[in-house]
């Protein structure tokens, strides 16, 4: 079952879910904020934003990369935060299995199996919890980061229950994107950052948020 709480909810930016969605993917979610100074990181706001989002206080949340801002702002929250300092040490949360309630993963990782990562993960998280897999990579390489991880989590018992794209605050499209799937006339060329990962002209995403809970894909 899909958790959210009484919290405000991030506002979504429906007119652009077109131009950042994956192909046979759930429609995405896009959300408004900043890009955190240091790359591969979450910035303060999406940092409240996810934890708004998904969590309530009290909860439990695992983070497995040490982001200082999460941790700070979880920490605000009132939310119970652990950092784990890096996916090594997933064996040792035995202890803590079906207790965590969100779990924060960042991806790309270097020489990492997604498989084997995400595998790792399935057990810590309840049944009501969810693993968030923060992705940040370049436009190239956008889309086969995001499907090598989807198809990771269906091969190990887990379902994508939400696709969040995250834009800077003034990222915009232009008019001429306002056809998906239609005809070329009237469209400019798609720049070097949307070109070739389906996105039309809109800036690509500084951060997608893919999210997971136990379940077979097709679960309701």
């Amino acid at each position: 079952m899909d958790r959210h709480f009484d919290t405000p909810r991030p506002k979504s930016d429906d007119q652009r879910t077109g131009h950042v969605a994956m192909p046979r993917v759930i429609r995405p979610t896009v959300w408004r904020a900043s890009a955190a100074q240091q790359p591969g990181w979450l910035s303060s706001e999406l940092a409240r934003l996810l934890l708004s989002d998904r969590t309530k206080p009290g909860d439990v949340v695992l983070d497995v990369d040490d982001d200082v801002a999460f941790a700070a702002t979880a920490a605000q929250m009132g939310r119970r935060h652990h950092a784990l300092g890096g996916e090594r040490y997933l064996a040792s949360m035995s202890h803590a299995a079906g207790y965590i309630d969100l779990m924060l993963l960042h991806w790309p990782r270097p020489a990492v199996n997604p498989h084997r990562l995400l595998r790792a993960c399935q057990p810590l998280f309840g049944s009501t919890g969810c693993l968030v897999v923060a992705v940040s990579a370049g436009a190239d390489h956008r889309l086969a980061h995001l499907s090598a991880l989807a198809s990771a989590g269906t091969a190990v018992g887990l379902r994508t229950v939400q696709h969040v794209v995250v834009l800077a605050p003034d990222a915009a499209t232009s008019a001429a994107t306002a056809e998906p799937s239609g005809g070329q006339r009237g469209r400019r060329e798609a720049g070097p950052l949307a070109r070739g990962h389906g996105v039309g002209e809109v800036r690509a995403p500084h951060t997608d948020l893919l999210i997971f809970q136990l379940g077979a894909a097709d679960d309701e």
